[in-house]
């Protein structure tokens, strides 16, 4: 039939992923943290090999991946984020190394650390690449050695390279003061405008969250520049009048669904014991199949566990084995053709800056490149590996790292979403009848819209979600009446259109506060 796709085209997307952005977008959105990257990673790698301390200087790339968190944070708030992430960083190699005679051991010690910092990447708030490199660090410090003499040095290396890294983060402060708030607010700017063509009722949480963020970057940037809150200010004023509108007229009266018992911990809680149990899991089996390097099993289960649902694991990790596969063959060919120290350095930066780019927009291409890069950072640090055995180890560990994953993924907590959606639905309503009976403008709206933006996460799980809750069905819908009426309450008063607003209201106090 005409216009019917090929299997081929069905199948590529699931192996490939979405097509890859221009590289305009790209580099504006993620240039300075590339760079940034590359050149924490290869100078420090660099002058170790120079001064004839591969290990060392290996140890001193892994606390290079420093560079790559908070690029997003106002310089304030970045200045004690990297410091934190330096510490995570110089003490994940610390217990790589002193763990990496044990396999058994590094494989618990690598679920713990991959548990925890999902965990905190969380309650920080501070966003992607989240547990991934810790674990990577961790896994690769392993492998360059652990005698006290070894670890003393890695450590001492890394720490040296995590100084650099914040230093590298925080310079353009010097200069660009108010930068990563003023391009906050040029990105949610952008969406605004977007969104005043016509916004999709699915598409309000995450156009929400990029307006939020760019008024907590004003709220919380730099002093050395006039305050950016009036345009931060206008922008979300923009957002509130470019919400669609609801229709006033009452429609059929419909009730809560029957409630259930929610769990009272946050939705992060069983993501970070899930990620944690996963990446021990796989670890502990490569461990038990006389595996030579366990912790590339825990590393590839990390990156497919770090999906946000069931959905999405399964996606990254048919994801995770075409990019590595890909990779290999790149880490492959450079060891067949045995370029110079330089340029394996040089190259090693190339494929950092590629991996930065992509791992946003393109994960298949982002594991493509970060695979050599493993590979080659343990090459260099301890080169009497032979690198026949690399490779093979690095395909077997990784598909039984995905298989592990996919399986945690798929069975652990598998309705953590949808057990959380009563309690977000209900305390997004009690916040709209909060919102109605306080005047517009008031703090009681700013509550309204913070629950919102948190009710379309926890749906957004529920959604994607293989095996949902009971009645998870009903609360969805629920959660989208909820939604509605919440965010047209916001646009009305925004637009200042009292009789929309009052029509709004009385819906609310009808729906969704039972009067």
């Amino acid at each position: 039939m005409a216009g019917t796709p090929s299997p081929l085209r069905r199948v590529a997307p699931h192996l490939l992923g979405p097509p890859v952005p221009p590289l305009a977008t790209l580099w504006a959105a993620n240039g300075r943290r590339a760079l940034s990257a590359a050149c924490c990673v290869g100078v420090p790698l660099a002058l170790g090999l120079a001064l004839g301390h591969p290990g060392p200087g290996s140890a001193a790339a892994l606390g290079g991946f420093t560079a790559v968190y908070g690029h997003a944070l106002p310089y304030r708030r970045r200045a004690g984020v990297s410091a934190g992430v330096a510490l995570v960083v110089v003490a994940s190699v610390a217990l790589g190394g002193l763990t990496g005679a044990h396999p058994v051991v590094l494989a618990g010690t690598l679920g713990l650390i991959a548990a925890a910092a999902t965990a905190v990447t969380a309650v920080w708030r501070i966003g992607p690449p989240g547990a991934l490199p810790p674990v990577l660090v961790a896994g690769s410090a392993s492998a360059l050695g652990s005698s006290a003499e070894a670890v003393a040095q890695h450590v001492a290396a890394a720490t040296a390279a995590a100084v650099l890294s914040w230093l590298v983060v925080m310079l353009p402060w010097l200069w660009d003061p108010a930068g990563p708030e003023r391009r906050a607010l040029q990105a949610a700017d952008a969406a605004v405008t977007r969104a005043e063509a016509g916004v999709a009722p699915g598409q309000r949480g995450a156009l929400a969250r990029a307006v939020r963020v760019a008024v907590t970057a004003a709220a919380g940037g730099s002093r050395r520049r006039p305050s950016l809150l009036p345009a931060a200010d206008d922008v979300e004023a923009r957002f509130f009048r470019a919400l669609p509108l609801v229709d006033p007229a009452p429609g059929p009266r419909t009730g809560a669904p029957a409630p259930v018992a929610p769990p009272r911990a946050p939705l992060w809680t069983e993501t970070a014991a899930r990620i944690g149990l996963g990446v021990a899991l796989a670890g502990l089996v490569a461990a038990a199949a006389g595996l030579p390097s366990p912790y590339w099993a825990a590393t590839s289960a990390v990156a497919v566990l770090l999906g946000t649902d069931a959905r999405h694991t399964r996606a990254r990790a048919f994801h995770r084995v075409t990019g590595t596969l890909a990779g290999t063959a790149i880490a492959a060919l450079v060891f067949a053709v045995q370029p110079p120290t330089a340029v394996t350095v040089v190259l090693v930066a190339v494929l950092l800056v590629g991996v930065e780019l992509l791992i946003a927009s393109q994960y298949v291409l982002a594991v493509t490149c970060l695979t050599p890069v493993s590979l080659l950072l343990v090459h260099l640090g301890a080169p009497g590996a032979p690198e026949s055995t690399l490779i093979a180890a690095r395909i077997e560990e990784t598909v039984l790292g995905m298989a592990v994953a996919l399986a945690v993924g798929l069975l652990l907590f598998p309705r953590a979403g949808s057990r959380r959606l009563p309690r977000a639905v209900t305390a997004t309503a009690d916040r709209a009848v909060a919102a109605v009976r306080a005047p517009a403008g008031a703090g009681a709206d700013r509550e309204l819209h913070d629950e919102l933006v948190a009710l379309t996460d926890v749906a957004t799980a529920a959604r994607a979600e293989l095996f949902s809750a009971r009645g998870a069905d009903a609360w969805l819908q629920r959660s989208r009446q909820v939604a509605d009426l919440g965010w047209a309450l916001l646009g009305a008063r925004a637009r200042a259109d009292d009789v929309l607003a009052e029509a709004v209201a009385v819906r609310i106090r009808r729906d969704l506060g039972g009067r």
